[in-house]
C-alpha cells in the first residue's frame, strides 16, 4: 500500500504537468514508472554496476 503522502504527491504532480489525468492515464503512468525502475534494478543486478558507472567502460 502506498502512503497517503505519496498518493497526494502523485495527484499534485499530475495536475502540475498539464492538468488532471483520468484514472486510467494515471494508472498507466504509474505502471510505466514502476516497470522502468524494476528493469533498471534488474540490469544493475545482472551487470554488477549502476547505469553510467565507469566500471562498465570498455566492457561491451
Amino acid at each position: 500500500m502506498l502512503p497517503s503522502e505519496t498518493l497526494d504527491a502523485l495527484v499534485k504532480d499530475a495536475y502540475a504537468n498539464g492538468g488532471a489525468l483520468g484514472a486510467q492515464e494515471l494508472l498507466n503512468e504509474m505502471t510505466k514508472a514502476v516497470l522502468e525502475r524494476a528493469l533498471d534494478a534488474e540490469m544493475t543486478h545482472h551487470l554488477g554496476y549502476e547505469k553510467g558507472d565507469p566500471a562498465g567502460n570498455g566492457s561491451g
